[in-house]
């Protein structure tokens, strides 16, 4: 009998799945040589019902002579199976037992927990739940092995000899008892780690569902910056077309290269809803050329604003592990908000890329107004904002999008009268 108990208790510690644990204590009940009982059910208490919920064992005595014989030809010893459970075997029980556990059912559940030690019930038992047991089984003689939750019922073993007829000793149901006691430990570890995979799938899902969401609000705050500065062009063509065609042409391609960006935006949105990509794929990118593209986009409608916009990088390319289009939203975010600092009053906006040892700085510095004293604390941080209509989330998205390239970014005003925010990127090499 220790031997059995050892068997079953490894058996229990690996076991991740309810009915694979139930199915390897009652497989213990049923086997030779293991408590050699004929057939055995276990039902679980659910609120005020006491359900069937798994048994092992022949339906009928012709079907138990066909079954015994089949194992003995075949050399199969029950308790062997323990150590890989079989889960079509498992699922296969289940369904063939399906209609006996219904039977077996019962709305009595408080009737049906009222012992605290197994026993023999039979036909003429006086509890009404002992009687349908009996009845449905067809029982001469019944183990009741009931499982209790302090002294609540949480379920109960049935074990019977309907085809042998075999006596059920004292001692066996002893070791019945103990079995059972395994079966609820490893049930409601089962249960505890099944409650926690879900859980843990649903907090996944939960973080999944925040970080796409913060990805579509960044993707769609990012939008407003080359949809305003096409809105902007065209309006001061409206307002004061270039006098010659030459000119016009150029506006014009400017305008629609800021709605190709916009474009190029969505489709990022939507590449990045539909592969939930989590990185960025780096490379090298030289960020001179690509600083002189985006600030040049930016700079009719900065001549519109009086604004000064001025560029400096060196002769010779400084390349940063970056991704573009990634670079081009910090860049057209720092340049937005510089923009938007000078208002309608005109200034200067100083754009420039540097080496810094092992670092590429690339620094948008502008003349206007002073952040407030609420985003001092942490620029970067989201959900503040100077702008009518604003998201705050331009400066957050520099940040995200900084530290997702291996870089990051910075904000000082310690040159008097100047804002300025440095991107730092790691040297290509």
């Amino acid at each position: 009998m220790l031997d059995l108990l050892r068997r079953v208790s490894e058996v229990l510690e690996t076991v991740v799945d309810p009915e694979v644990a139930a199915w390897s204590v009652l497989i213990a009940y049923t086997a030779g040589e293991g408590l050699g009982f004929n057939r055995a059910f276990l039902l679980l208490a659910e609120e005020d019902r006491i359900r069937g919920w798994f048994g092992v064992g022949p339906r009928s005595r012709d079907e138990a002579r066909e079954l015994w014989a089949d194992l003995r030809q075949r050399g199969i010893l029950p308790l062997d199976r323990l150590r890989e459970p079989d889960l079509e075997a498992v699922e296969a029980e289940r369904r063939r037992h399906a209609a006996t556990l219904a039977a077996l059912s019962h709305d009595a559940v408080k009737g049906c927990g009222v012992w605290q030690r197994a026993f023999i019930g039979r036909s003429h038992h006086p509890n009404s739940c002992v009687r349908h047991w009996a009845a449905v089984l067809d029982s001469r003689e019944l183990a009741v092995v009931p499982l209790m939750a302090g002294d609540q019922p949480w379920g109960v073993v049935l074990a019977d000899n309907f085809v042998t007829h075999a006596p059920i000793y004292h001692d066996t149901l002893e070791a019945a008892e103990t079995l059972a006691h395994y079966l609820r430990a490893a049930l409601e570890r089962t249960q505890l780690l099944l409650r926690f995979q879900e859980e843990k799938r649903r907090r996944m899902l939960a973080e999944h569902a925040t970080a796409l969401l913060d990805t579509a609000r960044t993707l769609a705050h990012d939008l407003k910056n080359p949809l305003a500065l096409a809105g902007g062009l065209a309006h001061e063509m409206m307002t004061a077309p270039p006098a010659d065609r030459e000119g016009f042409t150029r506006q014009l391609g400017i305008v629609t290269a800021a709605v190709t960006r916009a474009e190029q935006r969505v489709a990022e949105l939507v590449a990045g809803l539909a592969s939930r990509a989590d990185g960025i794929s780096l490379g090298p990118v030289e960020v001179g050329a690509l600083t002189e593209r985006v600030t040049n986009a930016f700079r009719p409608l900065a001549t519109s604003r009086q604004v000064r916009l001025l560029c400096y990088h060196p002769g010779r390319p400084l390349m940063a592990a970056a991704a573009i289009p990634s670079l081009e939203r910090c860049l057209e975010n720092l340049l937005s908000n510089a923009l938007e600092a000078l208002g309608e009053s005109g200034g200067e906006i100083q754009v420039a890329v540097r080496e810094d040892s092992g670092w590429v700085r690339l620094t948008v510095a502008d003349n206007g107004l002073p952040l407030p004293a609420p985003m001092r604390v942490d620029p970067f941080a989201g959900g503040i904002t100077t702008r009518r209509g604003g998201s705050g989330l331009g400066l957050a998205s520099v940040r995200t999008l900084a530290e997702a390239m291996g870089g990051r970014v910075e904000y000082d005003e310690g040159e008097p009268g100047w804002v300025r925010f440095t991107l730092f990127l790691r040297r290509w090499s």
